[in-house]
């Protein structure tokens, strides 16, 4: 049986949908973590969707959700420098949305005419209008000093039928120009879901990351020292469990068979109580 964990951190493409295909099970989960007054956070490593996006999708699926169950890698790198450098002065290298969060974090956004000691940190997601400009403004703000915060590592991101280069090609070059090595927010290091802890004021012995990526999702879990549940619903199999670093502390079909075990174990807990 499952332990009654008080507190779920829930990758999205894989466990609770697939493309546009909500997966079996997902809206029932949820509906039992509301029912349950459970503390859940959605979690994904997307470095420009904002959460009025995710929870725009997730409407679409028949999810009815809002802002404080969603945290995107980029709303915990805002979080995470906002914490550390308050009214801070940033450079971003990113689009518009992951401006928009750290001008709503009252950060302050450096420019061409920013003199480079003058920033706190250099912030990295994908930028899709990346050029020399962007790239030389951001090592010379980190070689001044700054710190260097990447939102993920991921070198590729997949669209319908093709794929265009992910934040983690900003995020090398300006590594291999800088000679500096950035602290990662994203799966799967641990800083996103510690931010997540941290939202939801709740420890690792009480949580558990559930997700469909081994090198992702669970080895984030690990290094985060929270519980794992891998589900095989998404991109990776029973096959990749022999060479992969990382080790789920469960493993099921999907989020439904995660819900039946859950809801077993609750009637367990119930009647020993009462006896």
């Amino acid at each position: 049986m499952l332990p009654a964990f008080t507190t779920y951190l829930i990758d999205l493409d894989g466990v609770i949908y697939r493309g546009e295909e909500l997966l079996p099970g997902a809206d029932r989960f949820v509906q039992w973590l509301d029912a349950t007054h459970k503390k859940y956070l959605f979690l994904t490593n997307n470095s420009f969707a904002s959460d009025t996006q995710v929870i725009a999708k997730l409407a679409r699926l028949g999810i009815q959700t809002d802002s404080s169950h969603v945290l995107g890698a980029g709303q915990a790198a805002v979080q995470y420098i906002a914490r550390r450098f308050p009214g801070g002065m940033i450079y971003v290298v990113g689009e518009q949305p992951l401006k928009e969060m750290a001008l709503a974090r009252q950060l302050q956004l450096a420019d061409s005419s920013t003199p480079p000691t003058a920033i706190n940190a250099v912030l990295v997601g994908l930028d899709r209008n990346f050029n020399f400009q962007t790239l030389t403004e951001a090592v010379r703000a980190v070689r001044a000093g700054a710190a260097f915060i990447a939102i993920n590592r991921d070198p590729l991101l997949p669209l319908e039928g093709h794929f265009i280069p992910g934040c983690g090609a900003m995020v090398a070059a300006i590594e291999a120009s800088s000679g500096v090595t950035p602290l990662v927010i994203g799966k799967p290091q641990p800083t996103l879901l510690q931010e997540a802890m941290n939202l939801l004021g709740s420890t690792p012995d009480e949580t558990v990351m559930i997700g469909d990526g081994l090198d992702s999702d669970i080895a984030g879990g690990v290094a985060a020292d929270t519980h794992t549940i891998f589900v095989l619903s998404g991109r990776d199999t029973r096959s990749d469990l022999a060479k992969a670093r990382a080790q789920p502390d469960y493993i099921y079909d999907d989020i439904a068979a995660v819900l039946a075990d859950l809801q077993t174990s609750e009637k367990t807990i119930k009647r020993q109580v009462n006896d």
